[in-house]
């Protein structure tokens, strides 16, 4: 059973990782024209709209659809309340954005969020009406139409937002965008999904007791979330909550799009293992240190080489979101930990857990970040957010322990190469930087990638090194050996 579901969800992991590639990239290559575009006040005007109307998303998020993933016996009537209760709340959520529009102007004294939240107030109405059926991609492992149906929305939304953005020059591409994406997506659940919704509350006990406790998770921890911009929104200009808004996106990129697509994938596969606590145990480590391979060496290359990634990707206009990049980096390893962590509950049946400790984050960035941002500015919020994390993060894995889900031991045991190895690779960088600002006459495209390919050897060689003078039987770099040699081996032997 075990080796079943860790083949089916290595498979929907690369599918996944695929679909989070390519809306990644999209979202990068977005990101880099419209910087080029637009100005830093259009993205903090834009942050300011999408502030109130992300919260109110983030806290009304019940995890319907996760009731019908984690029960593998859902029926008709299942399907039917999730879908309708979906609806209702969509429609809950755009009368409250509506209505509330004038005064969140009003509060942030720019008359131009108003129209911008009419908008998102729409997509939001329109999402609530997306077919049920396609939970069934995720549910029953069809990555690839799960796939599909992710990049058509984004693709979508991307087109129209460049579209906009060239001919208007305009902070309005990103919320017309996100209609059309909200539209799309619309047509393509009831395209690609054979199942018909209607109306019902039959099962309305049943939904209701899982999500209430993702329901207090999620509530919590978007107001944990959308903290740093609050704050940022009322104690700065429009300019630098700009600046931090692009700088948290580009800072989560090499780690969270590592997380995501495996944590996605995780789920419906640990779902199965719940009721073997054993076999769910191995495969939930196995997961996370998996991730951590990728993900701490990423945030580190990241960090340590985010002045030139920063010129590259963003331009020089953007110069001053390369600290705040260097520094929310490692607050993405907090957050690859993390949605491991929420689909490692959710499928132990343990969603309690995650609103307990959503309200402990909550506590302790209430103390952190205002002391941090009213003494350091926005510089000293990044650094409150990612102490914030380091406390969560440690706080998160004893919990689990706490639950015998991990064993942070364990934990520590399979990843001891990589934080080494992620150590003489920052070193090899610091001491050959003198030798790389003698190549500054060249592109800094060309400089970066040289930077970024000597890194990369640097941290594989230490690890290749710590794994042949220790005992790496059972780890992922054994998985990942037996991989290549499987897979190298039978293209030799065909030859």
């Amino acid at each position: 059973m075990g080796n079943g579901v860790g083949s089916q969800i290595v498979k929907g992991t690369i599918w996944t990782v695929l679909m989070r590639l390519s809306i990644r990239l999209l979202g990068v290559i977005s990101i880099i024209i419209l910087a080029r575009v637009l100005v830093p006040e259009d993205y903090g005007l834009v942050a300011k709209a999408v502030l109130f109307s992300g919260f109110l998303e983030l806290i009304t998020q019940f995890g319907f659809s996760l009731v019908l993933i984690k029960n593998q016996n859902s029926n008709k009537q299942d399907y039917d309340t999730v879908w309708t209760l979906s609806l209702i709340r969509a429609i809950g959520l755009a009368t409250i954005l509506i209505c509330s529009a004038p005064y969140i102007a009003v509060y942030f004294d720019e008359p131009r969020i108003e129209n911008l939240i009419y908008c998102y107030a729409l997509a939001s109405a329109i999402s609530g009406l997306n077919n049920v059926g396609i939970i069934d991609f995720q549910k029953h492992m069809q990555f690839d139409k799960d796939f599909t149906f992710n990049l058509l929305k984004k693709l979508s939304s991307f087109v129209t937002t460049l579209t906009i953005a060239f001919i208007w020059k305009s902070y309005w591409a990103f919320p017309v965008g996100v209609l059309v994406g909200a539209i799309v997506a619309l047509l393509s659940s009831f395209i690609m999904s054979n199942y018909r919704p209607s109306f019902s509350l039959a099962s309305f006990g049943l939904v209701f007791n899982f999500s209430k406790w993702m329901f207090f998770y999620e509530s919590i921890s978007a107001i944990s979330t959308k903290l740093d911009g609050f704050l940022l929104s009322k104690l700065s200009s429009a300019e630098e909550l700009g600046l931090y808004t692009i700088s948290y996106e580009v800072a989560g990129i090499p780690s969270t799009e590592v997380a995501m697509p495996v944590a996605r994938a995780a789920l419906p596969g640990l779902a199965k293992l719940n009721e073997t606590p054993k076999e769910f145990r191995a495969m939930y480590e196995m997961i996370l240190v998996s991730v951590l391979m990728i993900a701490i060496p990423a945030a580190t290359g990241l960090s340590l080489l985010a002045e030139d990634i920063t010129h590259v990707v963003l331009g020089s206009k953007w110069a001053a979101a390369a600290p705040l990049i260097s520094i929310l980096a490692f607050f993405g390893i907090a957050r690859v930990v993390s949605a491991c962590a929420t689909s490692g509950l959710i499928a132990f049946g343990r969603a309690d857990v995650l609103g307990k400790h959503s309200l402990l984050v909550l506590l302790i960035k209430l103390i952190i970040l205002p002391v941090s941002i009213i003494y350091w500015g926005y510089i000293g919020l990044a650094y409150g957010v990612l102490l914030g994390s380091i406390i969560s993060t440690f706080i998160l894995l004893v919990m689990q322990q706490h639950f015998n889900t991990l064993s942070i031991k364990n934990i520590l045991n399979k990843i001891w190469r990589v934080l080494i190895g992620v150590i003489i690779m920052a070193i090899t960088l610091k001491i050959l930087a003198p030798y790389f600002d003698l190549l500054r006459h060249l592109p800094v495209l060309l400089v970066l990638v040289l930077e970024i390919l000597v890194g990369i050897m640097a941290f594989i060689i230490t690890v290749i090194l710590l794994c042949l003078i220790s005992n790496w039987h059972e780890t992922p770099e054994e998985k990942i050996y037996k991989m290549v040699v499987n897979k190298f081996g039978r293209k030799h032997v065909r030859e």
